[in-house]
């Protein structure tokens, strides 16, 4: 037993207990989600309040008009400045309301809690039907001058203008209880390829939903962000599992899965899809699958160019199948000058280029000569060759000897002194 005077240590094996229960209970309420308790802020109360203080000024505005329009608009003035900037109404309420409307905005969409976004949102609705409706007892009135109405009614469009910015993003946000940070600029996930694809293409909803908000196109970011961002994100998943395949390689989709954060039933969907579509060609195995052939252009990236080289490296080809995976590779080009091609084919002098484009699948190339030009050119069709590229092997293996292989001349007569 210690005694009073010695001080009792902490051993280390119970340092590193007590380290890694804090780093476990830590770890767990990070992976399920929960936050640190909230700091009690006194925004929500502020954010009510002065929702409500314009939906009242406007609802006061609209009764005193209602009741006394001649306190607004006094039609003693003559001086059509005066008529502007000694307008109380302007002061008091116009440049205030459009302030405080436009700070609001920017704590509704940042700052505000997801589950009082319902209140807030009704308050300032009420708010714009109000406002809208502010010019309407003045057409009923006996006396009013036009100039200071169209005054009133330019006011009200610019604060109607102010307290509708965002709207439409008030209304998304309205239908989704996660905070923004989360919903349209989102973060990447460490770790996973995919995410960090893709979650660019939320941040720039994010920024198009805040400017198009401002300058009162916000239509604009709704079809972005919702048609043409799921088709570009749809697009990025299918490039990266495409690239994450081998040429007649078995890659195990599952690990495919696991890296780029997608679910392995996705991941087999989005591949049937693309063989169904006779995008690919590929073999399932009982693990994962094989990649034969690519026979879209657009998913042959520079990754899938690359295991390709490596595929053809290793694989022991003919000369004709060299030739014709040369062929392959020159169709990348749009256009070949036509003695250019012929040279780097290595084709036979005897053998017309016209028949060698009659020998391919139809649409695969074809010989022409642009006007105001002094060279024929070969004019490449690389979708259509990548489609039919099993053809387009089987035209070089087949008749290689004719197109390649120089012509044998013809035996010469023997002369009469040989056979004496």
């Amino acid at each position: 037993m210690p005694s009073k005077d010695e001080e009792s240590l902490p051993s280390e094996k119970m340092r590193e207990m007590e380290n890694g229960k804090v780093v476990v209970q830590v770890k767990n309420a990070v992976n399920n989600g929960e936050e640190s308790p909230p700091i009690p802020s006194k925004f929500p109360t502020y954010h009510f309040v002065s929702e409500l203080i314009l939906l009242l000024t406007s609802v006061i505005s609209f009764s005193i008009i209602l009741v006394r329009p001649d306190i607004f608009f006094d039609i003693s003035y003559v001086n059509f400045v005066e008529k502007y900037a000694l307008n109380p109404w302007v002061f008091i309420v116009a440049l205030p309301a459009t302030a405080i409307a436009l700070l609001n905005s920017y704590f509704y969409i940042f700052k505000l809690d997801p589950q009082r976004r319902g209140m807030i949102f009704t308050i300032r609705f009420l708010t714009i039907v109000s406002f809208a409706t502010l010019p309407l007892p003045l057409w009923s009135a006996e006396s009013y001058n036009y100039e200071f109405l169209g005054t009133l009614i330019l006011l009200v469009v610019i604060i109607i203008y102010t307290l509708m910015s965002q709207f439409i993003l008030r209304i998304y946000l309205l239908t989704n209880k996660k905070k923004v940070r989360y919903s349209l600029f989102k973060k990447a996930i460490a770790g996973s390829p995919s995410e960090l694809e893709w979650s660019k293409f939320h941040t720039l909803s994010g920024y198009l939903a805040i400017i198009m908000g401002v300058l009162g196109i916000q239509f604009l970011w709704l079809i972005y962000h919702t048609i043409i961002r799921p088709i570009i994100i749809k697009n990025v998943k299918r490039r990266l599992i495409v690239n994450s395949l081998n040429f007649e390689e078995e890659v195990n989709l599952s690990t495919v899965a696991l890296d780029l954060g997608i679910s392995l039933e996705e991941t087999i969907f989005v591949l049937k899809q693309l063989q169904l579509k006779r995008h690919l060609s590929l073999e399932f195995t009982r693990y994962g699958a094989k990649l034969q052939e690519i026979r879209k252009a657009k998913w042959f990236s520079l990754v899938i160019q690359e295991k390709h080289e490596i595929f053809l490296s290793k694989q022991k080809m003919s000369e004709y199948e060299l030739k014709a995976n040369r062929f392959i590779e020159l169709s990348e080009r749009s256009r070949l000058k036509l003695s250019d091609f012929r040279r780097l084919m290595g084709f036979n002098d005897a053998f017309p280029s016209e028949d060698f484009v009659l020998l391919l699948p139809p649409r695969v190339a074809s010989i022409r000569k642009p006007l105001f030009s002094s060279h024929t050119y070969i004019f490449f069709n690389h979708n259509q060759t990548l489609l039919r590229r099993e053809k387009v092997v089987k035209v070089f293996l087949e008749n290689g000897d004719i197109i390649f292989e120089k012509l044998k001349s013809p035996p010469k007569p023997k002369s009469s002194a040989s056979k004496k």
